[in-house]
């Protein structure tokens, strides 16, 4: 699809091609979330950002520009580290519209729900990317007050072996492994074995997973996780 290039300076005009749920990792390779949307510039209609999931129980969803993406191949390796994404804005849906209808799809794509359009605030230059204090490194730019009300509920226990059922009850595999944010502690992708109606293994983005319980419950039908599968 039209955006920027796959390398250490992404460059306008090259071609790529990011999936929904394709796996983000930082730049030491630890796994850091799936893609949820991708942003597109008003004016150039080119890839100007990543919205990346994490989480299963109380989400958690960052904007990351295309300046800060290392390399767009499978996984998407990104400029940083995963303690960063602490200082990257939360997406806010509000900030951000549908692709218009009359816009072409981009080159295969059928789903226009994934695109969302951006505005001015999304130069990079105005994202808040500084820190709390410039004098202490890693410091992040809003601290979590620990006696606040909004509760910050642990993520679910995942164990491999445990069986993964579709949004129609299908059984769809048994998990084989699960992939976790070290900086968050939040879930970013299971890998469901091959078997079942799987035929191969598949790795399922933390945001497909409505329940957890003595089985995974996803929120989509089988159909639609085995798009996930790699060609």
């Amino acid at each position: 699809m039209p955006g920027r290039s796959a390398g250490p300076a992404p460059e306008k005009g090259d071609e790529m091609h990011i999936t929904f749920g394709a796996r983000v990792v930082d730049s030491a390779g630890k796994p850091v979330g799936t893609v949820r949307y991708l942003v597109l510039h008003p004016d150039t209609r080119q890839v100007d950002g990543l919205v990346v999931h994490q989480g299963v129980m109380k989400t958690r969803e960052v904007v990351v520009p295309m300046a800060k993406v290392a390399n767009a191949d499978q996984p998407i390796r990104l400029a940083l580290k995963a303690a960063d994404l602490q200082n990257l804005p939360l997406f806010n849906p509000e900030h951000l519209r549908k692709m218009a209808d009359h816009w072409d799809m981009p080159e295969g794509f059928d789903a226009r729900d994934f695109f969302l359009v951006g505005g001015a605030t999304w130069a990079e230059g105005s994202l808040p990317f500084e820190q709390t204090s410039s004098a202490v490194s890693g410091t992040p730019k809003w601290v979590k007050d620990k006696d606040s009300t909004d509760y910050d509920p642990p993520e679910p226990d995942i164990a491999k072996g445990m069986a993964a059922y579709d949004s129609t009850g299908r059984r769809v595999g048994d998990v084989d492994s699960v992939d976790i944010d070290q900086a968050s502690g939040k879930i970013t992708w299971i890998v469901v074995r091959r078997g079942h109606l799987f035929g191969r293994d598949t790795t399922i983005p933390a945001s497909l997973i409505k329940s957890v319980t003595d089985r995974i419950t996803l929120s989509t039908p089988a159909d639609a996780v085995k798009k996930l599968e790699p060609a």
